[in-house]
């Protein structure tokens, strides 16, 4: 399936919230009562007041009824009072795919992980937003998948370890591979 538009009601009415709650109204106020999580919805909003809309489509699997990625998209949507976004079946209509390794200045903790999934999860770049699908721990460095427009791997690297860096934890760029 391509791209198509979809009213925010029905797209409330037909998918399930994949955090926060069984339903949008838990949902919401759940993921905003996390710092991260309203910070990121916050930079959404500012997207909808600037561009009328967000760059990339929602992605649903429309058999388990589940939103795969969109989730502080649809709460800015909901806060904004917009009434439609575009929605997609298949990551195909993400930009591409790309994976960065990354490696930590120290022992790997599960806190440090914790961290780093809501500090590296989701944040504007380069005219649209960046978004990791997982993070693999190891001894000495943590392994995530980025989605990353093509040519911009280098500067999503970047982005990474300043990013890092602001929330006080030092990495450093061991490879950056398509995934």
């Amino acid at each position: 399936m391509t791209v198509r538009r979809m009213p925010l009601t029905e797209i409330l009415a037909t998918y399930r919230p994949p955090a926060g709650g069984d339903t949008w109204k838990r949902a919401i106020p759940d993921l905003l009562a996390d710092p991260d999580d309203a910070r990121i919805v916050d930079l959404l909003r500012a997207e909808l007041v600037a561009h009328g809309d967000f760059r990339e489509p929602i992605v649903v699997e429309p058999q388990e009824r589940d939103v795969l990625n969109g989730l502080h998209r649809i709460a800015a949507a909901l806060l904004s009072k917009q009434e439609a976004l575009d929605v997609t079946d298949t990551y195909d209509d993400l930009p591409e795919k790309r994976r960065v390794a990354i490696a930590l200045a120290g022992p790997v903790t599960a806190a440090l992980v914790d961290r780093l999934t809501k500090v590296l999860f989701s944040f504007p770049f380069e005219g649209g937003w960046t978004n990791c699908d997982m993070l693999f721990p190891g001894d000495d460095r943590v392994t995530g998948w980025w989605h990353c427009p093509a040519g911009l791997d280098e500067r999503l690297g970047e982005e990474l370890v300043s990013r890092a860096a602001a929330a006080g934890i030092r990495l450093r760029v061991v490879a950056i591979d398509p995934a």
